[in-house]
């Protein structure tokens, strides 16, 4: 299966061309520092989803074919409680835009930090819920997920594929280490408990860290 590249750029609807390579659409990205991109993408320096609306109502509109931007994925922010999930979908089929994903994902906040987003209903499961949302309304979802029961739980709410997320990047290669193992025990318990395709997100900082979760991969995502 082909690899995702993740990238701020929307290609343009080609003449003859019914479809565009897979790739997820973050033009978020564009504002953000490559060394701290991960980080930031969650914190409020930012407005995520603004980004992506104001990409898409300046997006060449999909007159030439239903199919023309069929590859294309949504990075969105899906815990936003400002998210009006129709305005949403209209933007994306008038972009030809058919697929959406959870990244960034609000399962890289952990600790104390995890549990108040969870106290306001600001979690992992309103991340679901949204997701549900846009695979009711006909969309693909593209679940990234830390964990293997996180996983199962956007399984559950409509995910098509999943992408399993190591964690956010540090320069201890003991932490890459630790969270690179994670990562491969995810895709293990994934592969055993479900038929989707499993893809791993790679993070610019991991190297060879990642061999043993790559070899248990369907394909990669990492930046463009």
């Amino acid at each position: 299966m082909p690899d995702l590249a993740v990238g701020a750029a929307l290609p343009m609807v080609e003449q003859g061309r019914e479809s565009c390579l897979p790739h997820i659409f973050a033009p978020w990205l564009a504002a953000l520092p490559v060394a701290q991109r991960d980080l930031l993408a969650l914190l409020p320096v930012l407005d995520v989803n603004g980004a992506m609306f104001t990409a898409l109502n300046g997006a060449e509109p999909d007159t030439r074919a239903a199919t023309a931007r069929q590859g294309v994925i949504a990075a969105l922010l899906c815990v936003d409680p400002f998210l009006r999930v129709r305005d949403v979908v209209a933007l994306l089929r008038a972009a030809g835009i058919s697929g959406v994903a959870n990244f960034p994902t609000v399962q890289l906040i952990d600790g104390v930090a995890a549990l108040g987003f969870d106290s306001a209903d600001l979690g992992l499961r309103r991340e679901a819920r949204m997701l549900a949302r846009f695979a009711d309304d006909g969309l693909a979802v593209t679940g990234f997920a830390t964990t293997a029961e996180n996983g199962q739980r956007l399984l559950d709410h409509g995910a098509a594929e999943l992408v399993v997320h190591p964690g956010l990047p540090s320069t201890d290669w003991r932490n890459r280490a630790v969270a690179a193992r994670g990562a491969a025990d995810t895709l293990a318990a994934l592969r055993a408990q479900c038929t989707v395709p499993l893809r791993l997100f790679c993070p610019d900082s991991y190297g060879a860290e990642l061999d043993d979760a790559r070899a248990l991969a369907d394909g990669l995502v990492r930046y463009a």
